[in-house]
């Protein structure tokens, strides 16, 4: 009969100490994450973005997509139904990859333009010329220059911002003409009430001019 030597004996046995010892290790992992599991509750489907979707966009079931989520994870206004979702209209922009919430579309009986435009807030549509034509979603500044001669002129000169990193809510692809200009095209933005009425001035009264800010520029009504 072949006899082992102590040392063999010592090995083996340290050997299946180790595995002992690593079994109760990954069975205690795996409880816990089955704990863990139980904790977080059932998993459901979450509606994301397929892409970036501006304000005014109508969704379509080709802009959504689910992403299965512990519903324990997940904030209470996000969607869950992505048919719920469909034919609404984006009143807060919504980044690509990114949970849709219950917030980030306007009531079912709100269609088109009107959608996307909160309560307190106003769209208009500004005439420019030979300005950049910026993409919906976007924010831009406008900038308005007077003619000297024209009446209350401000103090400080003939050129003054009179909306800061407003919304883009759309933007005229036909060339046109507006207050005599050729070559105009029209941008829709989305405003407050003060900057309504001065963008309605600027438009009467001086040359209305669009610079694009970053997003980190931009006003969130």
């Amino acid at each position: 009969m072949l006899r082992r030597s102590p040392r063999a004996l010592a090995l083996w046995g340290a050997a299946l100490v180790v595995a002992v010892i690593t079994a109760t290790v990954v069975a205690g992992d795996l409880a816990s994450l089955h704990r863990r599991t139980a904790d977080l509750g059932p998993e459901v489907e979450a509606v994301v973005a397929r892409r970036d979707l501006a304000v005014g966009n109508v969704l379509t079931a080709r802009d959504l997509t689910t992403r299965r989520v512990h519903r324990t994870q997940l904030p209470d206004a996000v969607v869950t139904d992505r048919g719920r979702l469909v034919g609404r209209v984006v009143a807060v922009a919504i980044l690509r990859g990114t949970f849709v919430a219950r917030g980030n579309v306007a009531a079912r009986r709100r269609t088109g333009l009107d959608g996307a435009v909160p309560a307190g807030m106003r769209a208009i549509r500004v005439v420019v010329t030979d300005a950049i034509r910026p993409r919906p979603g976007s924010a831009v500044d406008v900038i308005a220059t007077y003619d000297p001669a024209a009446a209350e002129v401000a103090d400080t000169g003939t050129t003054e911002v009179i909306a800061d990193g407003v919304t883009v809510l759309a933007a005229d692809r036909r060339n046109g003409s507006g207050s005599g200009r050729a070559g105009a095209s029209g941008v829709t933005l989305l405003v407050d009430p003060e900057q309504a009425r001065a963008l309605a001035d600027a438009q009467t009264n001086g040359v209305i001019t669009l610079a694009l800010v970053p997003p980190e520029d931009a006003a969130h009504p």
